[in-house]
């Protein structure tokens, strides 16, 4: 009789121990779900602006390069000390490189390019910025010392702080590296880029949503 009661304890309570583990797991698949991001490039909303803080002078883009592109005179190589022509670097461009599988099970090396690099119709393959980092009515990146390069309460502010739940959007605040409103370095510049325009192969990054490229 006492072995019945344990064994019938113990099924119930490794049934009652189930039922939470199960419960525990579920609950956490519905809080760590993921949500395919909506965050996509747009070439239109190429910018380029002079930083000259810690004295040094440089043209920064916001498709990941920074220095001159060509002899313009709009544009500043790395230049230190400032204002003395005196120069270090000529260009500065981020490559992201990576070995992906395609839908065939072919594994392919593919590498982002910020710039020079387009499909046989004319599209853009290149790094390109994301809406909602910066003012588009500004000609400049969203950068610290100018607060009319920051997105406006029209265009719903800063788009990675719109579910702020006290200040959403942040709006008419600096959204910087150190905080909101911290402005510890001299000069700080903010985008965000994407690469879904590189619609070059057969390959789909996020398998939960089929629109990216």
């Amino acid at each position: 009789m006492k072995i019945m009661r344990f064994f019938q304890t113990f099924g119930i309570s490794l049934s009652l121990l189930l039922i939470a583990i199960f419960g525990i797991q579920e609950g956490m698949a519905q809080e760590f779900q993921h949500i395919p991001s909506d965050q996509r490039g747009d070439p239109r909303l190429r910018r380029k602006s002079n930083i000259d803080g810690n004295n040094i002078r440089a043209t920064v883009f916001n498709f990941g390069m920074s220095g001159r592109t060509a002899a313009r005179p709009d544009e500043i190589p790395y230049e230190w000390p400032k204002n003395t022509q005196r120069i270090y670097v000529a260009l500065v461009g981020i490559w992201l490189a990576g070995e992906v599988e395609l839908d065939d099970g072919t594994r392919i090396h593919m590498v982002d390019f910020p710039a020079f690099r387009e499909s046989p119709e004319g599209t853009s393959w290149n790094l390109e910025p994301v809406p909602g980092f910066l003012n588009p009515e500004s000609g400049e990146i969203a950068r610290s010392d100018d607060p009319n390069s920051w997105p406006t309460a029209a265009q719903g502010g800063w788009r990675d702080k719109r579910d702020d739940p006290v200040d959403p959007g942040w709006i008419g605040s600096w959204n910087g590296f150190f905080g909101k409103n911290v402005f510890n370095a001299d000069q700080e510049m903010f985008y965000r880029d994407s690469d879904d325009l590189y619609t070059r192969f057969n390959y789909v990054p996020d398998e939960t949503d089929p629109t990216r490229g």
